[in-house]
């Protein structure tokens, strides 16, 4: 019996909590959302919500725009009337463009690498939790975390709405414990960092919800923070992948 078929029907608000959750074994504890790269670049302890706030503004945006968009694509494949082999050919097909156009706006190699790694975790426990779930089995790996997560939407029922707040929220919760490790202090003071943060990118989430195809992924960027996540990759005393 899989785990899906022991554990019965998902309610995608359940899926939701259990993406959200820091104690998900996925890997992505390996993660401080650019916060370590940061720190030991100088960054002062009192910059720290503003970084989190770039942060939720520039990658976790890029990347919320691509889980979006993926969980659109895949949702259309599924209506195709062909068979099988033809619906994951789409699935396949339509993904490509994507992945190209995030890698596009993720141009630090570093940060590309940890998120293929991130995503592989995060695949390799789904297709555990839902192994009929052809927009995961369909997927070309390795695949970026943003990609399986629009997957996993497509799959359980998450809206883009509420995907794209798990996305910016995952962001900034990861940079939030990462904190309390690399600098503690008070763990309220570090998750009102990581809720403000979210709460600064409220007002775009609808708009990231109605997005539908790659070219509407936003471009932004923060270079210093991608040329310290770059040379963070380097540095071989680091406690944190990036």
């Amino acid at each position: 019996m899989s785990c899906s078929e022991a554990i019965g029907p998902w309610d995608a608000y359940t899926v939701g909590l259990l993406l959200a959750d820091a104690r998900l074994p996925s890997g992505g504890h390996v993660s401080s959302s650019g916060l370590e790269p940061a720190l030991l670049a100088g960054l002062d302890r009192r910059e720290v919500a503003d970084f989190m706030r770039d942060r939720a503004a520039t990658a976790a945006t890029v990347d919320a725009g691509a889980a979006v968009v993926v969980r659109r694509l895949l949702l259309e494949a599924a209506t195709d009337p062909g068979t099988a082999a033809d619906r994951a050919e789409r699935r396949a097909g339509s993904v490509r463009p994507l992945v190209q156009a995030w890698a596009a706006r993720t141009p630090g190699a570093a940060a590309r690498q940890i998120s293929y790694e991130l995503g592989r975790g995060l695949h390799r426990l789904c297709h555990t939790l839902w192994p009929e779930a052809e927009t995961l089995t369909d997927l070309e790996l390795p695949a970026p975390r943003p990609v399986v997560l629009g997957a996993i939407a497509a799959h359980t029922g998450l809206s883009a709405a509420e995907l794209a707040r798990l996305v910016i929220y995952d962001d900034a919760a990861s940079a939030a414990a990462a904190l309390l490790k690399l600098d503690p202090g008070d763990p309220a003071e570090a998750m009102s960092m990581a809720m403000d943060a979210c709460a600064s990118l409220e007002h775009r989430i609808a708009d990231l919800a109605a997005l539908t195809d790659p070219t509407q992924i936003p471009y932004a960027s923060a270079p210093l923070s991608e040329g310290w996540t770059e040379r963070h990759a380097l540095n071989p005393r680091r406690l944190f992948r990036a």
